[in-house]
């Protein structure tokens, strides 16, 4: 793979801290930022802060490595991927 394109680009909507990101996922934020840099649902921003991409970190907790493939590679609007946006909100 290349380049992992989670939160690329920014949008502030899409991302969640750490701590949010443990508590959807019932883990510690210790997982949360291991699995951020393990399965690329997240990336340091700002001042090397994790943020974690919730529709991305849905996709990891369905399963769904599909959705999370088309994700990284950058799709946001595909029929895989636009499922997690809508449940997350960010698209109607």
């Amino acid at each position: 793979m290349s380049r992992p394109l989670v939160l690329i680009p920014w949008d502030r909507d899409e991302a969640i801290t750490v701590t949010q990101a443990a508590y959807i996922a019932k883990k510690t934020t210790v997982t949360m930022r291991d699995w951020a840099a393990k399965h690329h649902i997240g990336r340091r921003v700002g001042g090397g802060s994790w943020m974690i991409s919730q529709p991305a970190l849905l996709m990891l907790l369905d399963g769904d490595d599909a959705a999370l493939a088309s994700y990284l590679g950058g799709d946001r609007y595909g029929p895989a991927v636009r499922p997690y946006f809508v449940r997350c909100g960010l698209l109607t």
